[in-house]
């Protein structure tokens, strides 16, 4: 005899239980600036607050403490990110990759 196996969870998720970050409409201006992600030594191991960017952070990484992805809320460069950074204290390590 054979058991069967019943989902514990069924997708999609309602939007009410989506992650915010995914809510954000898609057509804003703020999705046509690149997505860069990127590791950090992280001080406490606490994702950064960074002014101009929205971050968001995944204890996974295999340099450092946390893999980021940001996107800049105007025109900005990888270099501008890795600024961003070292000035709220969190050390990038690696390539600064891009996204679109």
């Amino acid at each position: 005899m054979t058991a069967t196996l019943r989902p514990t969870a069924r997708f999609p998720l309602t939007p009410d239980l989506q992650p915010l970050a995914r809510q954000a409409d898609p057509t804003a201006p703020l999705y046509s600036l690149p997505m860069y992600s990127v590791e950090v030594i992280a001080p406490g191991g606490r994702a950064p607050q960074l002014d101009g960017w929205t971050v968001q952070s995944w204890p996974v990484a295999s340099l450092g403490d946390l893999t980021l992805q940001a996107r800049p809320h105007h025109a900005a460069t990888p270099d501008d990110l890795r600024a961003a950074l070292t000035r709220a204290g969190f050390t990038p390590l690696g390539p600064v990759r891009a996204h679109r």
